[in-house]
């Protein structure tokens, strides 16, 4: 039965379109996924920061980010990928040789219009799968970009931490700066389709059909979307508990080289999640995919060797990548294409506000009661989080309705 499962992939990676945008998405995640290491090192070692220094920057990023998703994911839908993308390749150009060679109070500013240009790679990406794969295929194609990103993952802290070590923070914020540039392009190049063909729409069989859609259109915001953006955050708080837990805990071991081995089996038992959930027929709901993932990762803080933290990360790694799936998934059942680019816009807004609002929280713990307190206080926050989306479900006028999923999957699986 697993052999029949894994299939959906096959079947998927047939197109060709499909295989060249998870290309694209491998190489462009790479210097995202190394930028929030190398901007943690860059303040603690060459600015001789605090991490809630560190983590106050990462804030103004993901902050500015939060104004900065919906704009843009308004744009796509609007004006298409291109026209929205190509402001972002020209400030992203100009901001990085600044950071590299800035201030700590400069730094802040900076890392704000950074996050407001951010090159929106999650959102384009699955924003275009969404168009160019078939609704059953989804589940499937969403774990395929999380595989897809956690190896980029794997690849982009342990060359991050490479560059800093060999060249400097400064010199690897210049390199990731022209990276990122580099994607830009790619994606203008390839230029993936953010909406269906009109050969694709289903026309509608009378008037009267067609103004209950123009109304639903319109009203594309509803609860269970906001427990979606809600389980977002939380997923991100927790994401960053382990990212700066793990690198303040191997700097206390002074087994910063270790960085590399630790991300590398955290990013590896994601990608096997990702694997293992687009290959189920069935969804898994985010809300308890979020509480596990907040429950382990309370207790990574326990691995007092570098060995034993990277074992620890194994379980929380697992549940990474179906979380966001299940998130992304959902999402695209709920609203209709029109405005999915700008939903996707908003949870990018949801992933960041999430950041920024446990970032400095959780440096703050780093610094007061060590590592352990990084670990402790993100997955605090996306365990509530995730209680808290549990029980508002449980009112029957917020579960999602039929008549608000624009597809055939049964609805009633959301609420399982």
């Amino acid at each position: 039965m697993c052999t029949v499962r894994m299939r959906r992939y096959s079947e998927l990676l047939q197109e060709r379109p499909v295989r060249l945008l998870f290309v694209a998405a491998f190489f462009a995640r790479i210097p995202a996924m190394a930028a929030p290491l190398v901007f943690t090192l860059y303040v603690v070692g060459t600015l001789d920061g605090t991490y809630t220094q560190a983590g106050i920057v990462a804030a103004s990023s993901t902050l500015g980010a939060a104004f900065g998703s919906p704009w843009r994911g308004r744009l796509i839908d609007r004006l298409g990928l291109r026209r929205a993308v190509m402001p972002s390749i020209i400030a992203v150009g100009v901001l990085y040789p600044l950071a590299a060679t800035s201030s700590y109070l400069y730094l802040i500013p900076l890392s704000f219009l950074m996050g407001v240009f951010l090159i929106p790679i999650f959102s384009i990406v699955r924003l275009s799968l969404s168009v160019m794969v078939e609704e059953r295929q989804r589940r499937t194609a969403f774990s395929a970009d999380s595989i897809v990103a956690e190896a980029s993952f794997i690849i982009g802290p342990a060359a991050g931490v490479l560059l800093v070590t060999q060249a400097g923070a400064g010199v690897a914020l210049l390199a990731i700066g022209a990276c990122e540039v580099f994607a830009g392009l790619i994606f203008l190049r390839l230029n993936p389709p953010t909406r269906s063909s009109p050969k694709d729409e289903v026309e509608p069989s009378n008037a009267d059909d067609d103004a209950p859609v123009r109304a639903h259109k319109a009203r594309w915001m509803s609860v269970p979307l906001a427990f979606l953006f809600l389980i977002s955050g939380g997923t991100m708080a927790s994401l960053i508990g382990t990212d700066l837990g793990v690198v303040a805990e191997l700097r206390e071991l002074d087994k910063v080289g270790a960085i590399g081995l630790t991300y590398g089996l955290w990013g590896l038992s994601s990608l096997l999640g990702g694997l293992i959930y687009g290959a189920l027929n069935f969804s898994i709901r985010p809300t308890y995919l979020l509480l596990a993932l907040g429950l382990t990762t309370i207790p990574v803080g326990l691995g007092g060797e570098a060995w034993s933290l990277s074992l620890w990360v194994i379980p929380t790694g697992f549940l990474c990548a179906p979380t966001m799936t299940a998130a992304a998934e959902w999402i695209a059942k709920l609203v209709p294409e029109e405005r999915r680019g700008e939903a996707m816009g908003w949870q990018g807004t949801a992933f960041t506000i999430g950041g920024a609002a446990s970032s400095p929280v959780i440096g703050a713990a780093i610094d007061g009661v060590g590592a352990w307190g990084g670990f402790v206080v993100g997955g605090s926050i996306a365990t509530a989080i995730a209680l808290g989306c549990w029980g508002g479900q449980l009112i029957p006028a917020f579960r999602p309705e039929r008549h608000t999923a624009l597809s055939p999957y049964n609805v009633d699986d959301a609420t399982r």
